[in-house]
């Protein structure tokens, strides 16, 4: 508004001014061929209040333009950022959305699986009752056909199984056999041991086993109930090589003889045992 002002003072002075110095001019040149005469000052200040209503049109105009586009300014950006704001609410309420459909289907898939879990178990248990079941039918129709029942069945006794004995027989520097194979509760008698003995060898009988020693030029008997390979020797000629070898039942203790490290004449007779019994 001021600068309005401003401009519609400005032009007034300038009016004014050119007022003047053209009527100046025509008093001191009077008529001239060269210049047209002044019009009276009634039709300058017409025409100086045509131009001054014209600025000030056009100021006016101009300030109008300028409000319009201020208001146009203020309502884009209030629509902007209302726009921004729906945007945003319309996002945060799409991802709530999206959360809640999340949570459940999880729900439901937990829920479908755990129950399709619970039907493979009660499935799983049902086959496993039938499966023993259907197995305890046909061992009683095998027993039945066998004609054995849990009442008659008889188990045989071990006391009452009759044990037997294996001779050694000392000949010369050697013991014949010199590998002899026992069953448990078997003995060994060892004869003819008139300037021998027998004796077992340490690390070479099984794990837990007891170790022994007969008496010198005595005949030895000896019962074994444990099962595995002992390997013995005779304490006065051990140094000849004379020595032998006992497998009760299974070799149990093939690896550990096999692992024994032995050397020398106890070397010669583990080979001759670990060779009876990958025989058996």
């Amino acid at each position: 508004m001021r600068h309005s002002r401003s401009i519609i003072t400005v032009v007034i002075i300038i009016a004014i001014a050119v007022f003047v110095v053209a009527a100046v001019s025509s008093f001191i040149s009077g008529t001239s061929d060269h210049y047209d005469r002044p019009s009276s000052p009634a039709e300058v200040l017409e025409k100086m209040t045509e131009a001054v209503e014209s600025t000030e049109d056009e100021t006016n105009q101009v300030q109008e333009t300028t409000e319009t586009s201020e208001e146009v300014s203020q309502a884009a950006q209030q629509e902007a950022e209302a726009l921004d704001s729906s945007s945003e609410e319309e996002v945060l309420n799409n991802t709530n959305e999206a959360v809640e459909s999340a949570i459940e289907t999880a729900k439901e898939t937990s829920q479908s699986v755990s129950d399709r879990a619970n039907e493979a178990i009660a499935a799983a248990e049902n086959s496993a009752a039938e499966g023993r079941a259907d197995a305890e039918a046909r061992l009683q129709e095998v027993e039945k056909e066998a004609g054995i029942t849990e009442k008659s069945a008889e188990v045989a006794d071990p006391a009452t199984v009759e044990s037997k004995n294996h001779t050694v027989s000392a000949q010369g520097l050697i013991y014949d056999p010199l590998v002899v194979t026992i069953a448990p509760g078997d003995s060994v008698s060892w004869t003819n041991m008139s300037t021998h003995n027998t004796e077992s060898i340490e690390g070479l009988i099984p794990e837990g086993a007891e170790m022994w020693t007969s008496k010198m030029s005595e005949n030895y008997s000896r019962t074994f109930t444990q099962e595995g390979i002992y390997v013995y020797k005779c304490t006065p000629h051990f140094g000849a090589g004379m020595g032998g070898a006992v497998i009760v039942g299974k070799p149990v203790n093939l690896e550990q003889i096999k692992n024994s490290g032995a050397k020398g004449a106890a070397k010669r007779l583990v080979n001759k045992a670990i060779q009876a019994a990958e025989a058996m």
